[in-house]
């Protein structure tokens, strides 16, 4: 017994003491990166310079969003701290923008296999780059292998490479959907549906209770991907000098085998080696022999233009001065209960942020970013009410970004003005239920039993093991009809539409932007830039500074949440691979509460 005690209380010493060891070295090491941020906090964006007869280097693989997160780690250059946050995307934009009038950016250069942001941001670049070689300046792409996405982006540019021995992906759009159904009947597993009568597009519980798509997403899904390819290709044959109908037989029939076959057809100007590349680039910017040719990466290109333009926030005496301000207020993500959380929005933060917006008098407009699949219906609701209270006060405009469907569509129905791009997707203006049913699997194949007691019959409403009888669920139809009717009536209200013309584009069908302009969901085909130049003018300014709501957590204390949180998923990526992704869906399904103002997948182009 006192061997026993005598390992046991070395064990625990030895356990303490590790930990206390562990602490010391953290704060050690926590302390020092808090220095060294605190030491190169002076590197401000105004502290990058831009040589003279430089070319600006834009990735295209690098990782467009929509706001930003803040970083400790932003302006220390210390490796596996980087704490990439990507670009923002209005900055991106407004960085090429900039370097159209900056005499020391002579052209861009353009890399990267793959595109990693929205088909939304997709085009609002590829508009850039057009715009910015209308400038007179040069954009040379050049990569080893082009993805879809990369070479649309890169058919826009005045010269467009590829490697000797590289390789094109240019198959056309497709779209596919995981069904679960088969799976969750091996498991045990059943969904109750609750959709209403009206919901007939509303396919988000399909991979849970079909085995393929329904006729009418089929439909739905067809005319997106079709409107998305036509703007897609004709842009390409455009840009390319390519007929339409060929580059069509070139896709369906295979036709680019080789970088040859591609230059042949026209999607490339040559296929030359990268050695080749940098004599080009030398040529243009008249460098003799192999001197080093002056460059700077999109990144710090952003941090070093001037941004002392209107509407931005800095820390120039005419930000200070100017009083008037335009609130942009970010939605993007899931829509939940709550706060905010990373990449959802927090019914509670986002009502919180418009309502501060709404009662600043210093804010003169409101323009609400919104790019959201939806979510919870009460959640949403919650959201409505403050943005109709302050839309009722002064100018509130809304802009779409890649998607604001179902949820994401309810909180923008009182708008002055929808703004959304031409491949947006929005809509779906319906809700579902969706209940699982874990008896199969907790009971038969785990052998876990269940007992107890309840005071009424239905006291055990909603639990997961056991079913629904025929008075509950017509108790869960009507709640999801009464919802759908108060959704239908909300977009009447705020588009000044009558019931049934509402209904008759609802039904959970998700729209593209150039369809949605047709049938009166949306106002206007614009950027988020158009939308505050307009709010602007709505409220008559002409010298006003932006402010973007909800305010963001404290760098370090975002970092510590992502931090835990991006250790969990890299260990899901670990064991599950590419497939760690349908894990961190059912985890969302999982978490969802109530009745879903949702759409129901998400268009990726690769």
């Amino acid at each position: 017994m006192k061997q026993f005690f005598k390992y046991m209380f070395a064990s625990t010493l030895g356990t303490i003491l590790a930990f206390v060891v562990f602490f010391i070295l953290s704060g050690m090491i926590i302390a020092g990166l808090v220095g060294s941020a605190m030491m190169m906090a002076g590197n401000s964006k105004k502290s990058v310079k831009v040589e003279e007869n430089s070319v600006l280097v834009v990735d295209m693989s690098e990782r467009l969003v929509e706001r930003k997160k803040p970083s400790p780690f932003e302006n220390i250059d210390i490796q596996g701290f980087d704490d990439d946050q990507g670009i923002a995307l209005r900055e991106f934009l407004a960085a090429i923008d900039a370097a159209k009038t900056d005499d020391n950016i002579k052209g861009i250069y353009l890399k990267g296999s793959s595109f990693n942001g929205s088909f939304t941001a997709l085009e609002e670049v590829r508009g850039a780059i057009q715009d910015f070689q209308d400038s007179g300046k040069f954009v040379l792409a050049y990569e080893e292998v082009y993805t879809q996405g990369a070479y649309y982006l890169a058919s826009a540019a005045s010269e467009t490479y590829i490697f000797q021995e590289g390789m094109l992906e240019f198959f056309g759009l497709r779209s596919e959907i995981a069904f679960f159904k088969n799976a969750m009947e091996k498991l045990g597993i059943k969904a109750t549906v609750v959709k209403g009568p009206d919901n007939i597009y509303k396919s988000a519980i399909e991979p849970f209770t079909r085995e393929d798509m329904s006729p009418e997403n089929e439909v739905q899904i067809q005319r997106i991907l079709d409107v998305l390819w036509e703007g897609m290709s004709e842009n390409i044959a455009e840009s390319r000098d390519i007929h339409i109908d060929s580059l069509n037989s070139i896709v369906n029939d295979l036709k680019i085998r080789k970088p040859e076959d591609a230059v042949a057809f026209g999607f490339f100007d040559d296929a030359v080696y990268y050695d080749e590349i940098l004599a080009n680039l030398r040529e243009k910017l008249e460098i003799e022999g192999d001197d080093d040719i002056p460059s700077i990466e999109m990144e710090d290109y952003v941090k070093s233009y001037d941004r002392n333009e209107k509407g931005e926030e800095d820390d120039d005496e005419k930000s200070w001065e100017l009083k008037d301000e335009i609130a942009v207020i970010y939605a993007i993500g899931g829509i939940n209960s709550g706060e905010s959380q990373e990449d959802n929005i927090g019914s509670e933060t986002l009502a919180k942020a418009i309502r501060e917006a709404r009662t600043d008098e210093d804010v003169k407009a409101i323009v609400m970013r919104v790019t959201s699949p939806g979510g919870s219906a009460l959640a949403s609701d919650v959201i409505w009410r403050e943005a109709k209270l302050a839309g009722e006060t002064k100018p509130f405009i809304v802009s779409f970004g890649s998607v604001a469907a179902s949820g994401g569509y309810y909180i923008s129905t009182h708008a002055d003005r929808i703004f959304a791009a031409e491949n947006t997707i929005t809509g779906s203006i319906g809700v579902f239920g969706l209940m699982p049913d874990m008896r199969g699997l907790v009971t038969d194949k785990m052998g876990i039993n269940f007992d107890g007691v309840k005071t009424h019959d239905h006291s055990d409403f909603g639990s997961m093991q056991r079913g629904f009888d025929d008075m509950e669920m017509a108790l869960l139809n009507e709640f999801v009809t009464d919802t759908y009717n108060e959704f239908v009536g909300r977009v009447a209200e705020g588009r000044d539409m009558t019931f049934d013309e509402v209904d008759s584009i609802a039904r959970g069908r998700v729209w593209i932007g150039t369809d949605a302009i047709e049938n009166g969901l949306v106002d206007e085909i614009g950027s988020l830039n158009d939308a505050i130049e307009y709010a602007a003018a709505q409220a008559e300014l002409e010298d006003y500074k932006l402010i973007e709501l909800p305010k963001q957590k404290d760098p370090w204390e975002s970092f510590m949440v992502k931090f835990n949180g991006n250790a969990k998923a890299q260990v899901g990526q670990w064991v599950f691979g590419d497939e760690y992704e349908w894990i961190h869906k059912a985890q969302e399904i999982k978490e969802m509460e109530g009745i879903q103002a949702r759409m129901p997948y998400e268009i990726k182009v690769h």
